[in-house]
């Protein structure tokens, strides 16, 4: 869930989910004022740069990127992002699982995941 509160204070503490892994960040008040703080000990003035720094250089909102740490936002940062409506996303990898582009919820097979999204997301009955 995107930070919506933008007057954060010291000692808070975010986390994302990108590319599997869990990271973290707190809010730590310093001479030159409040930094985010990676949990490596790098310090940033603003949480996109935060989020930029942990996607390895990748410009980044950090607003939408970061979600308070253990609030079910910190779940949804690691939810699988829906694709264009009607399309299942996978990379091609045979073991990897296959995504509903509408909700998210993963799947075996790409026929599941279109079964899924023909009957979750279109009110049709399933085929017998």
């Amino acid at each position: 869930m995107p930070l919506e509160n933008r007057n954060l204070e010291a000692g808070t503490r975010l986390a994302a989910k990108y590319k599997g892994q869990v990271h973290t960040c707190e809010l730590v008040q310093t001479e030159e004022g409040l930094r985010y703080r990676l949990e490596d000990g790098r310090e940033f003035k603003s949480p996109s740069s935060a989020g930029s720094a942990v996607m390895g250089g990748t410009a980044c909102n950090g607003w939408r990127f970061w979600s308070l740490a253990g609030t079910e936002g910190e779940a949804a940062a690691g939810a699988p992002k829906p694709t264009k409506k009607g399309k299942a996303k996978t990379t091609g990898d045979p073991e990897e699982t296959v995504a509903c582009g509408e909700c998210g919820e993963t799947f075996a097979t790409s026929a599941e995941a279109t079964e899924h999204m023909a009957t979750a997301h279109t009110g049709a009955q399933p085929e017998a």
